[in-house]
């Protein structure tokens, strides 16, 4: 079943969010990144400093863009209790899901993020820092769903840290891999059904792999 498509209040919020971002980004590339500043950013965007505080706690935070975050809610939940399907990595799938659906999507914005990025090694630290800190949000996220289905195994503190550890990792690579898919592509799809896609190919590959 297709997920519903954003209200008016919703479509506004992102496009607002974009402008912010894009205004950030090419305020970079033309004039570097010392001549971001919040006022430049409000400007170019047409909003006040307020409201881009009100999506954005820092210059720099506009220019990375939003990062990805398992959700505080129901189906985060759901996936700890074993659901929704009761497969491991299939269900972590749909977990990322539903966390990259808050994603802007935008090759344009990716393409100058990348550009930003490569000419400021700071701003790439720190999203590879934040990626990490994403990584240890599914690990903990894994490890509570291990406690509950095999308590053989968390009573091994280390098994239990590289399973959790493993399958984090595995995650991030099908993200990655629908990221650069979905980037790459020239069609019309979206960024969450290349992620659904790559999960399934992955399911398919463990699965072929223990035949």
């Amino acid at each position: 079943m297709p997920d519903a498509e954003p209200g008016l209040r919703e479509r506004k919020r992102r496009a607002t969010r974009r402008a912010i971002q894009a205004a950030a980004l090419r305020i970079a590339i033309e004039d570097g990144l010392g001549a971001v500043t919040v006022d430049e950013i409000s400007r170019r965007a047409d909003v006040s400093p307020r409201t881009f505080f009100n999506y954005f706690p820092s210059k720099e935070q506009a220019i990375l863009g939003d990062d990805p975050e398992l959700p505080d809610d129901a189906a985060l939940q759901e996936f700890v209790d074993g659901g929704p399907g009761g497969d491991l990595l299939s269900d972590l799938g749909a977990l990322l899901v539903h966390s990259t659906q808050e994603l802007i999507e935008e090759r344009g914005l990716i393409e100058e993020r990348q550009q930003v990025l490569r000419a400021n090694p700071e701003l790439f630290s720190r999203r590879m820092e934040s990626m990490k800190e994403f990584q240890a949000e599914i690990q903990a996220a894994v490890t509570r769903r291990i406690e509950r289905e095999d308590p053989e195994l968390a009573a091994d503190p280390d098994a239990l840290r590289r399973r959790a550890r493993l399958a984090s990792i595995v995650a991030l690579g099908a993200l990655r891999h629908a990221w650069w898919e979905w980037s790459g592509s020239e069609g019309g799809s979206h960024l969450v059904d290349e992620l659904r896609r790559s999960f399934a190919e992955l399911g398919v590959l463990v699965s072929r792999s223990l035949v």
